[in-house]
C-alpha cells in the first residue's frame, strides 16, 4: 500500500491558498471542543480521512464503546478496512515478553520503566495523583524491581507479573530464614535465588549477580517493618490486575499484536474502551501506548522499511489516556514520523488529570502541539488560553461623543417713586404732589448641542474569549450540517488569515 512520503505533501486544502502538510501532521494537533462543538464529527472525521488517506498507520485509543464503529467507518470510507487490527481480549500482547525478546538482559531496565507506567496509569485511573511527597515510594519500588526482575528472569528464562508478586511476598526479611530449610523450601524467593546461584538458565554478568543477592540479603532486610510492607502491598496490589480478567489475557498470554505492525501500516484500535472497560481500559491502553511511543522513538535505527511510514496516534477524550511522559513523547517524535492527535473538551479535563499544582505541566503539554483548533467552548479558561495563543495585535477603535445642554434665566425688577411741593406767595398758599411706579420682568431659554468623532489604536485580542462561545456553527440541521472551527497554526503565515495576510489563524468550516 502506497503512502505520503514526502513531508511538504499536502494532506487537506484549508482554503483556497492555504493547506496542511504532513510536516504539520508530523508537529502535532490539538483539539479543544465543549460537548456537542462538532469536535469530532468535524475537524477530527476530517483529519481521520486525511490520514488513512496518505496511507499512515496508526493507534487509536478509545474512550467511549461507539468509536470503535466510528473508526470502522472511516477505515471503509477510505479503503483501509484491511488495515485495521481489533486489540481486544481476543487479541494479545505479553509486554514483558516482548521488551526482553527484543533486548534480552540488556531490556530488563525497559521492563521495569514499562511497570512503572502500568503503576501510574493505575494511579491515574483511580484518581490518585502523585506528589513530590510520592517520589519516595516511586524510587523504592523501582529498586525492588530492577532487583526482582534481573533474579526471575536468569533463573528461569521468563518473567510474569505473578512471578514478580511471588518474588516480592516471599522475601526473606531475616537473615535467620535463609539458615531455615522449611522455609527455604516454601519460598519461591528462595528457590529463585539458589537457582540464580547454582544454576541459571540465563547467566548474568558476576557483577550484577553479586549486587542482586547483596541487595536482597542485607539492603531489603535493613528497610523498616512498615516500610517494607507499605512497599510490597503497594506494588502487589496495583500489579494485582494483571494476574486475572481481561487484563491477565490482553497482556500477560500469548503475543499476536506488536507496536511495530502500524510501521507497515496497520492501524491497531484499542477496543477496550475506558467507558466500559473502566480503570481495566484505562490501564491497559496507557501501557500499549506507552510501548508504542518507546518503539516508535527507536525506529529510526532500523532499516528504512521500519521508518519511512508516517504513522499517527490519535486519542479523543485524550485526558483519559495522557500523563506527563507524553511531554517527552511530543518532543522528539518529529523526527520519528509519528502525528499525534489529542481531542478533549478543556484545559480543566488535563488538570482534573495531572491535579491542581500540576497545571503549567498541562499547559507545557498542550503547548507542545504546533497547530490547535478551537470549536464552540462554554469553558472561560479555555477561550482565554485560545485567545491568548492566537495572540493580540493593534486594534483601530471607532469612538463617538454626543453632548448636549440646556439653560434658563428668569428676572423681575420693580420700582417706585413719589414726589411733593408747597409753594407760599403774596397772593396765597398752593401744594403740588405726585406719585409713579414701574414693574419689569425679563425671561430667557438656551440649549447646545455638540457631537464627536474619533479613532485610536489600542493593543487588544485578534480574537475575543467571547467569541468561541457564540460566533461558531456546532452542526446539526441548525447550521446546515456544518461545523466551523478556529485552526491556529505556530507560525503559520496562512494567506487568508483572521486579522491580516500572514496570520496564524484560519477561520474554517467542516462538513459533517
Amino acid at each position: 500500500m502506497s503512502f505520503a512520503s514526502s513531508l511538504d505533501t499536502p494532506l487537506l486544502n484549508l482554503s483556497a491558498k492555504d493547506s496542511f502538510t504532513l510536516r504539520d501532521a508530523c508537529n502535532g494537533v490539538h483539539i479543544f471542543g465543549g460537548i456537542g462543538s462538532g469536535k469530532t464529527s468535524g475537524s477530527g472525521k476530517t483529519l481521520a480521512g486525511a490520514y488513512l488517506r496518505a496511507g499512515m498507520g496508526g493507534l487509536v485509543l478509545c474512550a467511549k464503546p461507539e468509536e470503535v464503529n466510528l473508526w470502522l467507518d472511516y477505515a471503509n470510507q477510505h479503503g483501509r478496512r484491511r488495515s485495521v487490527i481489533l486489540f481486544d481480549e481476543n487479541g494479545g500482547f505479553n509486554f514483558i515478553d516482548y521488551e526482553l525478546a527484543r533486548q534480552g538482559t540488556k531490556g530488563i531496565s525497559n521492563v521495569t520503566e514499562c511497570l512503572l507506567r502500568v503503576l501510574e496509569a493505575a494511579d491515574q485511573a483511580t484518581g490518585r495523583h502523585g506528589g513530590t511527597s510520592d517520589q519516595f515510594w516511586v524510587d523504592a519500588i523501582r529498586q525492588i524491581l530492577n532487583y526482582t526482575i534481573p533474579a526471575i528472569y536468569s533463573a528461569y528464562a521468563r518473567v510474569t507479573v505473578s512471578d514478580i508478586i511471588y518474588f516480592v511476598s516471599s522475601a526473606s526479611t531475616k537473615p535467620e530464614q535463609l539458615a531455615d530449610d522449611n522455609w527455604v523450601a516454601e519460598s519461591y524467593y528462595a528457590r529463585t535465588l539458589r537457582r540464580v546461584i547454582e544454576n541459571p538458565k540465563v547467566p548474568i554478568e558476576e557483577n550484577a549477580r553479586q549486587s542482586l543477592l547483596h541487595y536482597w540479603s542485607t539492603q531489603y532486610p535493613a528497610i523498616p517493618e512498615k516500610t517494607r510492607g507499605n512497599m510490597v502491598i503497594s506494588l502487589s496490589t496495583r500489579l494485582d490486575r494483571f494476574r486475572h480478567g481481561s487484563l491477565q489475557k490482553s497482556f500477560c498470554g500469548n503475543t499476536d499484536i506488536v507496536p511495530e505492525m502500524t510501521f507497515h501500516g496497520a492501524i491497531i484500535i484499542m477496543n477496550m474502551p475506558a467507558l466500559t472497560w473502566n480503570e481495566d481500559g484505562i490501564i491497559g491502553q496507557q501501557l500499549f501506548k506507552f510501548m508504542w511511543q518507546r518503539a516508535v522513538e527507536s525506529r529510526n535505527g532500523l532499516d528504512k522499511t521500519q521508518h519511512e511510514r508516517p504513522v499517527f496516534l490519535w486519542a479523543d477524550e485524550a485526558q483519559y489516556f495522557t500523563n506527563l511522559k507524553d511531554d517527552q513523547f511530543l518532543s522528539t517524535c518529529r523526527g520519528s514520523r509519528a502525528c499525534v492527535v489529542f481531542l478533549t473538551q478543556t484545559l480543566p479535563s488535563y488538570y482534573a488529570v495531572f491535579g491542581r499544582d500540576k497545571s503549567d505541566a498541562a499547559d507545557g503539554l498542550v503547548g507542545k502541539f504546533n497547530t490547535q483548533i478551537f470549536h464552540q467552548n462554554a469553558c472561560n479558561r479555555t477561550n482565554h488560553f485560545a485567545s491568548e495563543m492566537i495572540g493580540r495585535a493593534l486594534q483601530l477603535r471607532n469612538t463617538t461623543g454626543r453632548s448636549t445642554g440646556t439653560s434658563q434665566s428668569e428676572g423681575l425688577s420693580q420700582g417706585s417713586s413719589e414726589t411733593s411741593g408747597h409753594t407760599r406767595g403774596n397772593s396765597g398758599y398752593g401744594k403740588s404732589g405726585g406719585s409713579g411706579e414701574n414693574i419689569g420682568s425679563n425671561i430667557g431659554m438656551g440649549r447646545t448641542e455638540t457631537f464627536s468623532t474619533g479613532a485610536s489604536e489600542q493593543m487588544d485580542y485578534l480574537v475575543q474569549p467571547m467569541f468561541f462561545a457564540s460566533n461558531l456553527k456546532s452542526g446539526g440541521k441548525k447550521h446546515g450540517n456544518q461545523v466551523s472551527a478556529l485552526w491556529f497554526k505556530v507560525g503559520g503565515h496562512f494567506q487568508n488569515a483572521i486579522g491580516a495576510k500572514g496570520g496564524n489563524t484560519l477561520h474554517v468550516t467542516f462538513r459533517q
